[in-house]
């Protein structure tokens, strides 16, 4: 998968140097550094970003033991004063990032042009979902009071569900106690149905947005929605591999992380551990680039390239035609959130 934490060392002279230096600054994934000491490039690393750093002519043997990234300027762009600024540098600094498999994520510039800071509920995806006012036939194959439940978009992997609250809102931080509650309940219940169907326990995460939805690409949806995914992968460890060290919470301290964007994920013995320093770069989609490398299918995490549809509607089937089963066995108030029909 991509790598963060990476050092990236930049070598020639520029007459437009210090705005070079403040547009590649810009971007999440990218801190420049003044100093090519460890302490500073460990801290960088810490916060999951790379170090990038300007010198006029490197020495091989500086930073060695990191491995570094270097890049000459014109071997980037053309600096010109007509250029500087416009898209060349923007685009030509990730494309040639990409080479190595380095995320830089996306550049500050987009708050003005390609970013979402307030997602109104008339504008959402999945609010028109629930209202019945998409064009494709979505199955929504269970409903309590305060959630309903659909196959995930881009369901590289088996038994893809994603739990949507009914209130447009842009966290599972930002639920009331009383939507907690209700979402602990069915969390547990369809825990215990795709284990049925699957054989295999359940990770679950959420990708919150934080209270104004801001930090979110145009393309990202910032209504909240918790994924459900069957899969054997050691969470906490591939987590952590990936560069992000999540703290571990109760499920209730959720409700205190409704400010800034994070992470959540959930092991299969409903461990909950969560990332959520404002200073720390997530790489959007983060826990499903975990799950697709782990599964040896990292081409396709990006729900947007593959959105996998054929198989929401297997998904949809093999959740019915289980719950149609053992309906019999199942608790009444589960019987009651079921949804057959679309």
């Amino acid at each position: 998968m991509k790598h963060t934490q990476r050092l990236i060392i930049i070598t020639g002279r520029s007459d437009n140097l210090p705005q070079i230096k403040k547009l590649l600054g810009g971007f999440h994934a990218c801190t420049i550094i003044k100093k090519l000491e460890k302490s500073i490039i460990d801290n960088v690393f810490y916060h999951n970003k790379n170090a990038v750093f300007f010198e006029d002519y490197y020495d091989i043997n500086q930073a060695k033991s990191y491995n570094p990234i270097v890049l000459k300027l014109n071997a980037i762009t053309d600096f010109s004063n007509e250029l500087l600024g416009t898209s060349n540098i923007l685009e030509d600094f990730p494309k040639i990032l990409e080479k190595y498999e380095i995320d830089v994520g996306d550049h500050e510039s987009q708050d003005s042009s390609g970013m979402s800071n307030v997602a109104f509920a008339n504008d959402c995806l999945l609010c028109k979902i629930y209202n019945r006012q998409v064009n494709q036939i979505e199955h929504i194959v269970y409903e309590s009071n305060s959630f309903y439940v659909v196959p995930g978009t881009g369901a590289f992997f088996d038994g893809y569900l994603m739990i949507v609250p009914k209130r447009h809102l842009m966290s599972f931080a930002l639920l009331t106690i009383e939507e907690l509650e209700e979402f602990f309940s069915l969390l547990d219940d369809l825990r215990t149905i795709l284990e049925g169907i699957y054989g295999k326990k359940i990770f679950a995460f959420e990708c919150g947005s934080g209270r104004t939805g801001a930090g979110k690409h145009k393309t990202s949806i910032v209504h909240a929605h918790f994924h459900l995914a069957p899969t054997n992968m050691p969470v906490l460890e591939e987590i952590q591999k990936s560069g992000i060290h999540p703290a571990l919470i109760s499920k209730e301290q959720l409700v205190q992380y409704g400010e800034y964007p994070y992470m959540l994920y959930v092991d299969q013995e409903d461990n909950w551990f969560i990332a959520s320093d404002p200073h720390d770069y997530y790489p959007r989609q983060h826990p499903r680039q975990v799950l697709a490398n782990y599964m040896g299918d990292y081409a396709h995490y990006n729900w947007r390239k593959y959105p996998y549809r054929e198989r929401m509607d297997v998904i949809a089937e093999q959740f019915r035609s289980f719950c149609k089963t053992n309906f019999s066995v199942l608790p009444k108030w589960v019987q009651k959130c079921i949804r057959f029909d679309d």
